[in-house]
């Protein structure tokens, strides 16, 4: 017990942190005053904020994924259902629009599984999901210019217990069956991290150097290698009212409401060495060259998701006898733009 209190009192803590340390190193004659550094740290810890919210969203709304089931029942026991599901959440869908604010972009997590269930007695199933992969079972060989996946480890695990409150009822006969309505709880778990090596260019605008005495604002350009660390836990505990309608026996339409509460951290541990130059044209005459020195900055930081999140959810399953090909949509009622896709085979025995 004392050890869960700690786990819980360590999610919470890591509700929003984050730092950005600079250690520049100027050249010969050169001086950067600390608003300057101060400047280059914040541009820094401001890209990192107006995207920590969306990327930790993104992971909470895909540790939801894994159970696309369009029946509102297994059946009794020993009637089984198994298959695979791989979806997608995409946060910060307003990125695509004219509303984008500068400087975010969309917060985007996947997960595949593999999930099976079972009926029990009394209206009641109980379906598992689980997924586990690392890097020393399969290299998918990234190295690129920018980045090179050093190493990753997934892990996804939850299970969802449902009540089919409402049963089945034909509304027109061989065409239209109302299929039920289910209520469920659900608790997910989504563990990783991520190691990547690379090569890091970008500017920072509006900063002062001082040369001879003399200060030049000016925009500066930064060349690095970098090497990042990017890690997550996030737990979930979710509730469902979902309502069935079969069509022509051939069709299962499914939509309702749901509530996932969270808790956990999406965290990034980012290092950067490098040289910063300057193309300005004054600064450049009076020093002789662009080089103002080397720099290296460490950005850590982490973010909770939503405490709460409301979701709509829909989908459709192809009825194919005990075959079951199903694809779902999720949206984030908090704001419309935060939603998941998801598809899954499944049979239904």
């Amino acid at each position: 017990m004392k050890r869960l209190i700690v786990i819980i009192v360590l999610l919470l803590s890591t509700a929003a942190y984050g730092r950005t340390n600079i250690t520049l190193t100027a050249d010969t004659g050169v001086t950067v005053p600390p608003d300057s550094t101060d400047s280059i740290e914040q541009q820094v810890q401001d890209i990192t904020d107006k995207n920590g919210k969306f990327i930790s969203n993104s992971f909470a709304l895909a540790n939801l994924l894994g159970y696309p089931i369009g029946k509102s029942s297994i059946g009794r026991f020993p009637h089984i259902e198994t298959g695979i599901a791989a979806g997608v959440a995409l946060t910060n869908a307003k990125y695509y629009d004219d509303r984008a604010e500068d400087g975010t972009f969309p917060g985007v997590m996947a997960n595949p599984v593999l999930h099976a269930g079972v009926g029990l007695a009394g209206g009641f199933d109980i379906i598992g999901k689980i997924f586990y992969f690392r890097m020393s079972m399969y290299d998918p060989g990234l190295d690129t210019d920018t980045a090179k996946l050093e190493d990753f480890n997934f892990i996804s695990l939850g299970a969802k217990l449902r009540y089919n409150y409402c049963k089945e009822a034909t509304v027109i006969p061989f065409l239209l069956k109302f299929g039920g309505i289910t209520l469920s709880i659900g608790a997910d778990v989504m563990m990783g991290n991520v190691d990547v090596t690379g090569k890091y260019d970008t500017k920072y605008e509006d900063i002062t150097v001082n040369v001879g005495g003399t200060d030049y604002p000016l925009t500066s350009q930064f060349e690095s290698t970098y090497g990042a660390t990017i890690s997550w836990t996030i737990v979930t505990l979710s509730a469902q009212a979902i309502t069935y309608i079969d069509v022509m026996y051939l069709f299962s339409l499914y939509t309702g409401f749901g509530v996932a509460t969270n808790l956990g951290f999406f965290s990034t541990d980012f290092t950067a060495d490098g040289t910063l130059t300057t193309d300005d044209t004054a600064y450049v005459t009076a020093k002789g060259d662009g080089n103002i020195g080397t720099m290296r900055f460490e950005s850590v930081n982490s973010y909770m998701p939503d405490y709460v999140i409301p979701t709509f959810i829909f989908g459709v399953e192809l009825n194919l006898f005990v075959i079951k090909v199903t694809g779902e949509t999720m949206v984030n009622l908090y704001n419309r733009s935060d939603v998941t896709l998801q598809a899954g085979v499944r049979i239904q025995l």
